[in-house]
């Protein structure tokens, strides 16, 4: 890294004014870092990254206008040794990877406690990628294959149809010409295939698989 001013300087990218207070409250509290700015929104920053020396950039991932997996891009395209730590309330597998992929140097969530945030600001200067062991386990977890599609009969399939419609046992048997009886082992059949208990979760499974 260049060399930098001492203590350090910091920014801060979110767009809740109570949120930056807070952190800001905290940071002012570390030895050796200092916050030389915040911002509600991204192009402010970077127009501020583009004439300033700073050392680390805490950056929530949405913004106003430009997301930050974009802020973070732009910044890392700009000048590679600004360290940025995404803090965020996104847990989501994907919106963590493209972060990642965009250069981000740690990944921290809102609810982070004040010592695993200063912790974080001192490994991320030491080149070390930093993420709490709970956005871990989403990253590396394996995906789930989706079930396959039950396969239907042509008159499970008008009965499942009739189900939805709201039709009882009673009407269904009248209009297919056949027993309640067989109506309702037709039932059996498909809630045993969609591996539910009752019509509406057979309705809901259904709908998931676009089947109805």
């Amino acid at each position: 890294m260049s060399q930098l001013p001492t203590p350090l300087p910091i920014i801060i990218v979110e767009d809740h004014a109570i949120f930056i207070e807070g952190l800001c409250s905290i940071l002012k509290q570390v030895e050796g870092i200092r916050i030389a700015g915040t911002f509600t929104e991204g192009k402010a920053a970077l127009a501020f990254l583009q004439q300033e020396p700073v050392a680390i950039v805490f950056l929530d991932i949405s913004l106003p206008e430009m997301s930050g997996i974009e802020v973070c891009k732009t910044i890392k395209a700009l000048n590679k040794d600004i360290k940025v730590i995404a803090l965020t309330n996104h847990m989501e597998k994907s919106v963590i990877m493209e972060m990642l992929q965009s250069g981000a140097d740690g990944y921290l969530l809102k609810n982070t406690s004040r010592d695993d945030l200063v912790t974080a600001i001192f490994q991320v200067l030491n080149n070390q990628f930093l993420m709490n062991h709970e956005l871990q386990q989403i990253l590396f977890s394996q995906e789930k294959k989706p079930k396959t599609k039950p396969r239907l009969t042509q008159r499970e399939q008008e009965i499942l149809q009739l189900v939805s419609d709201g039709a009882t046992t009673a009407a269904i048997a009248k209009q297919l010409f056949i027993s309640p009886q067989t109506v309702e082992t037709h039932r059996h059949n498909l809630m045993q295939k969609f591996e539910v208990g009752n019509s509406p979760s057979l309705i809901k499974k259904a709908i998931e698989y676009g089947m109805l």
